[in-house]
């Protein structure tokens, strides 16, 4: 069965994510924030001093210059205490980042997907992370661990990733977690994003809110109080096999009608695809020159120069994913809502949607709206959020397994 809540956590732990989450921050609040008694606190803020993992930024601003008493030290994480490794690997690539402790960058590695790597993709993963240590110039010792973001869950009774698609079936999670010596962690690549937004992006990010991914697939991971919700198997937050349409395609699930039949990236591209071998005057035959070029960059031009094909595609695809984001508004009633994903950065498209969410949600408080955040989309994203997985699992050991 899943956990639900998080294990019991030491009160090093508790301190040190609570640094995470509000830095900078005092002994004071930090022992208010956790509940451990500023004694414990003070005791254990010396020893992360002592060890480097906690540094101490300097003199806290007040808020009332005029008021009487001693200005109390801020604390913060040393970015470079240790570093994190995160993968992340799908239908488009395989990708490696190694992160400092909050988040930062600092070597990024990306590999095109093609049915060679599928096949070999444990092989894969263990050369690139060797060849991601010996660029950075640094062994294993210095990871808090390895984080791997995967398309799809792990079966907790076989150890083996559960996925509709066979591409990953060579995945090896056992050769993989015996060759390093650091903690090795697995888990669905939104999740690990959904965790990283959490943990390096505490200054927007609420302890409760939803992350809704849009990319080949859909999945939306659930943050609820700082514990990643994940119900009593894998299949909580599969949005994208929610039906919307009892009628509709036919999912790669067996069902019909399941949201990613028709608001994925997937989907959309197929889409445009067909219209550009009927619509022999639309626009998509000036902007690629063939229809396995099209891309949503493709897409998002067309819809912006008027397409009107292309355009009724894309309302159509938005209207669905309106009324399901306004869904989990209504349902789950989060601190935020972010959206994520290649189709949700275009500037026109980003105003229909919200136009859609606004009717659904016009009967509702207004700030049911504005809770609703569109994020940036890059190619790091997941293996970035691998990083904050291993860091949360592997350093802090937050335990978000299946058990």
């Amino acid at each position: 069965m899943y956990k639900l809540v998080k294990r019991k956590s030491s009160n090093r732990n508790k301190i040190l994510e609570c640094i995470y989450r509000n830095a900078p921050i005092s002994r004071t609040s930090i022992a208010k924030l956790t509940g451990i008694t500023p004694a414990t606190t003070t005791l254990t803020i010396a020893e992360l001093l002592d060890e480097g993992i906690v540094c101490e930024l300097g003199l806290e601003e007040s808020a009332d210059p005029s008021c009487a008493g001693r200005r109390r030290i801020s604390l913060d994480i040393c970015p470079d205490f240790l570093l994190s490794l995160g993968v992340e690997f799908n239908q488009k690539a395989l990708s490696l980042s190694v992160t400092d402790m909050k988040g930062k960058s600092l070597y990024f590695y990306s590999q095109p997907h093609t049915p060679a790597l599928g096949k070999r993709i444990t092989e894969a993963i263990l050369e690139q992370i060797d060849a991601a240590l010996h660029s950075c110039g640094i062994t294993e010792d210095r990871l808090a661990g390895i984080g791997i973001a995967i398309p799809g869950h792990i079966n907790a009774a076989s150890s083996k990733l559960a996925s509709n698609n066979n591409t990953w079936d060579s995945l090896d999670i056992a050769k993989i977690r015996s060759s390093f010596s650091v903690p090795v962690l697995f888990e669905n690549n939104v999740r690990c994003m959904a965790l990283s937004q959490y943990l390096f992006h505490p200054e927007i990010t609420p302890d409760s809110f939803a992350f809704f991914h849009v990319g080949l697939g859909m999945f939306c991971a659930n943050m609820m109080d700082g514990h990643l919700f994940l119900g009593n198997s894998y299949v909580s937050g599969e949005i994208g096999h929610t039906i919307v349409n009892p009628n509709g395609l036919r999912c790669e699930c067996g069902k019909q009608g399941c949201l990613q039949t028709i608001a994925s990236e997937q989907r959309f591209i197929h889409n445009a695809q067909k219209l550009y071998k009927t619509e022999p005057d639309g626009i998509l035959r000036h902007l690629v020159a063939s229809p396995e070029a099209i891309t949503m960059d493709t897409i998002a031009a067309a819809y912006s120069m008027g397409d009107e094909a292309v355009t009724a595609c894309v309302t159509h695809g938005l209207r669905y994913l309106g009324i399901s984001t306004s869904n989990i508004a209504i349902l789950m009633n989060p601190g935020k809502i972010f959206l994520h994903g290649a189709i949700f950065t275009y500037p026109e498209i980003q105003v229909e949607l919200m136009n859609i969410i606004r009717q659904q949600l016009s009967f509702v408080e207004s700030s049911h709206v504005e809770s609703i955040e569109i994020l940036p989309c890059g190619v790091q994203d997941g293996s970035i959020g691998g990083s904050a997985l291993a860091i949360l699992e592997g350093f802090l050991e937050v335990s978000y397994d299946q058990g």
